[in-house]
């Protein structure tokens, strides 16, 4: 699934998120990426095995786990990264100042075709 793909998916089916109805999860320190808290937060908020992935308009794609928290490991700081799962049902923001949140919910407009959609790892 190319970037442009992901981008518009994103604008369609990732919904709008008031910061202040959520909890927040440190997921960067000096360190770099918590790994360990957000695979924490993705099992439980995003369990699916293969995420949809948007850095901005330009960076994203549909891939594995493992390779979404590479991507965010390497992009983290550099924008709002967005996650969900292939239904839209669960979602994950990682902020640009290392906090992130997630939650569920039912996205009965989310009807996509991804016959012609391959993972790119």
């Amino acid at each position: 699934m190319n970037p442009r793909r992901v981008h518009d998916l994103m604008r369609r089916y990732f919904p709008k998120i008031d910061g202040a109805e959520h909890e927040w999860v440190v997921v960067v320190d000096e360190a770099g990426l918590r790994r360990e808290v957000l695979e924490a937060l993705l099992g439980k908020i995003v369990p699916a095995e293969e995420l949809i992935v948007e850095v901005h308009r330009k960076i994203g794609g549909m891939v594995p786990r493992a390779a979404a928290i590479a991507m965010v490991a390497k992009h983290v700081g550099r924008g709002d990264i967005r996650i969900a799962d292939r239904k839209f049902t669960g979602f994950l923001v990682v902020l640009r100042s290392g906090v992130a949140t997630g939650w569920t919910e039912i996205n009965a407009d989310a009807e996509i075709d991804y016959q012609d959609e391959t993972i790119s790892h």
